[in-house]
C-alpha cells in the first residue's frame, strides 16, 4: 500500500523543526512542501535535502476552498507515482490542506502524521517567564473568531494576527468577556524560539507597530469573580458556589417546590419588560429567568435527577426535531407554515392524541385567559371556528351573562373571548394587558388634569 507521511515544519523560523521531521525529509524519496516560503525550506536548501512545492496552486485557485482541493488532488496523484510521499505543512492539525487530503484520500494510499512544535506551544511558553499558568490551553486561529464564542477559564492563544483590523476585531472578540484594561501577552514573532511575549492592555491589541502571519496574544485565564461580564458556565459555577459547603444558607435552603413561585414571577416580570422599550431592562429581566433555570438545574444535579446538560440537550434536541424546515426535508415559506411543521413534530413525538388530550397538556398553571385560548386551539383541532363563528358565539354568552349575571356566566363569556382571539390569530393575554395598562394611563392622565 502506498503512503503519504504528513511531517510538521513547526512555526516559520527553521529551527523548531524536530529531529524527527528532518532526519524523515532528508530520508524521503518524494518530498512536497505547502509552500517555499517557510524559513525551513531555506534549512533544507542548505542541508542538500531536495523538495518540490505547490506553491503554483495559490495562482490558480479563486480562493481558499479551491486552493485545498487541488492540493488535495495534486497530492494524490503524486503519491500514486511512487511508494511514499512526504509532504510538510507548518503545523498539520490545523492545517486544511491535510483535511481536505484525509477526506479525498482513496482506497490503496494510507496517510500517517507526525506531529511537532505548534506556534502556541512557543507561545505559551514565552509568557511562562511572566508567571502565566497555561495549563489547558486553548488556540484559536484570528479568522475563525466570529465562529467561535470566546471562553474565559482557560488561557488561550489566538494566532494568525496578520494586520491591525484583524487585530481589531479579536479585540472585539475578546471583549465579549474581558475587561479593555486586563493585561494580555502581544508576541509580535511566536514563531522564533525563545519568542518575547510583551503584556499590554487588551484596548491596545489593534494598536501596534506590526502584524504578520506569526502575530499571536496569549490571553490568561481569568476567573468569573474579577470579570465584570460572564459567560453561561460562569454563571453555573456561581451557583454551584452558592449551593456548595459554605455557600448562602438561602440559596442552599431551596428546592424545586419553593422556587416554583419565583419562576412565575420573574417570568411575568420579564414578559412585562418586553412590552417596554428599555433592551437592558429585558436582560435584567431575563437574566433572573435564567437564575430560576440554573438553580433549579444544580438542585437536580444534587439529587442526581437531571443536570443543565439536560435541559440544554432536551430543548436544543426539540429545536432540531420540530424545525424539520430547517434541519431536515419539510418546507416552510410562511409563518403559518411552520406552525404547521411545528404541531406535526410535536404529534409524532407524543403520538396520535385527541384533541381531548392535546387540551388536557395545557398547564393548569398558566394564567386563566392564556390557558383558554391554547384550550380552545387544541380542542378545535383541524377545524378551527371561524371569526364570524366565533364572534356570534361572544354575543349569545354576552347575553346570557345579561340574563344569569353570575360567575359561571362571566366565565363562559371570558372563555368566549378568548376563542374569538384565536380566531381572528390574535393573543388575548396581550391584548388584555395592553388595554389595562392602556386604561392607567388615562385614568393618571385625568387625574393630573382635574
Amino acid at each position: 500500500m502506498k503512503t503519504i507521511t504528513i511531517l510538521s515544519l513547526g512555526p516559520d523560523s527553521g529551527e523548531l523543526l524536530t529531529l524527527g521531521a528532518l532526519t524523515a525529509m532528508r530520508t524521503a524519496k518524494v518530498l512536497v512542501l505547502r509552500t517555499r516560503r517557510h524559513a525551513a525550506a531555506e534549512l533544507l536548501e542548505r542541508e542538500g535535502v531536495a523538495f518540490e512545492t505547490l506553491d503554483a496552486l495559490y495562482e490558480q485557485s479563486e480562493d481558499f476552498d479551491e486552493l485545498c482541493a487541488l492540493a488535495a488532488k495534486a497530492l494524490i496523484a503524486r503519491a500514486s507515482e511512487t511508494e511514499a510521499l512526504c509532504y510538510a505543512v507548518s503545523e498539520p492539525a490545523n492545517d486544511a490542506t491535510v483535511r481536505a487530503l484525509s477526506q479525498a484520500l482513496p482506497e490503496g494510499i494510507a496517510l500517517r502524521v507526525q506531529g511537532g512544535v505548534t506556534l502556541a506551544e512557543n507561545a505559551a511558553c514565552a509568557v511562562l517567564p511572566y508567571g502565566v499558568n497555561t495549563e489547558n490551553l486553548r488556540t484559536v486561529t484570528a479568522l475563525s473568531v466570529d465562529a467561535l464564542r470566546v471562553q474565559a477559564d482557560c488561557p488561550q492563544v489566538v494566532t494568525e494576527i496578520d494586520n491591525r483590523c484583524l487585530a481589531s476585531d479579536v479585540k472585539l472578540w475578546l471583549g465579549d468577556l474581558f475587561d479593555d484594561g486586563m493585561t494580555v501577552y502581544f508576541l509580535e514573532n511566536a514563531a522564533e524560539p525563545f519568542a518575547e511575549a510583551r503584556p499590554i492592555a487588551l484596548c491596545e491589541l489593534d494598536r501596534q507597530s506590526h502584524y504578520d502571519h506569526r502575530t499571536a496574544v496569549l490571553v490568561p485565564a481569568v476567573s468569573v469573580y474579577e470579570r465584570s461580564r460572564a459567560s453561561y458556565e460562569d454563571f453555573v459555577q456561581v451557583i454551584s458556589r452558592l449551593r456548595g459547603p459554605g455557600g448562602c444558607p438561602w440559596d442552599r435552603a431551596q428546592t424545586h417546590h419553593t422556587l416554583r413561585q419565583f419562576m412565575i414571577e420573574e417570568a411575568c416580570e420579564a414578559a412585562e419588560a418586553m412590552d417596554g422599550e428599555d433592551p437592558m431592562k429585558i436582560a435584567d429581566e431575563l437574566g433572573d429567568v435564567l437564575l430560576q433555570v440554573v438553580l433549579n438545574s444544580a438542585i437536580g444535579a444534587e439529587h442526581r435527577d437531571f443536570t443543565d446538560r439536560d435541559v440544554t440537550s432536551m430543548v436544543a434536541h426539540k429545536m432540531i426535531t420540530r424545525h424539520e424546515h430547517v434541519f431536515g426535508r419539510a418546507r416552510a415559506d410562511s409563518a403559518q407554515a411552520v406552525g404547521s411543521v411545528w404541531e406535526n413534530a410535536k404529534r409524532r413525538e407524543r403520538g396520535e392524541q385527541t384533541p381531548l388530550e392535546r387540551a388536557l397538556d395545557v398547564p393548569a398553571s398558566l394564567p386563566a385567559l392564556m390557558r383558554a385560548q391554547k384550550i380552545a386551539k387544541r380542542l378545535d383541532g383541524d377545524a378551527p371556528m371561524t371569526d364570524g363563528d366565533a364572534l356570534e358565539a361572544l354575543g349569545e354568552a354576552v347575553r346570557r351573562l345579561g340574563e344569569r349575571r353570575d360567575e359561571a356566566a362571566l366565565g363562559e363569556t371570558l372563555a368566549a373571548c378568548a376563542h374569538l382571539a384565536q380566531a381572528l390569530g390574535l393573543d388575548a393575554e396581550t391584548a388584555l394587558r395592553t388595554a389595562t395598562a392602556r386604561r392607567l394611563r388615562d385614568a393618571a392622565g385625568a387625574g393630573k388634569n382635574r
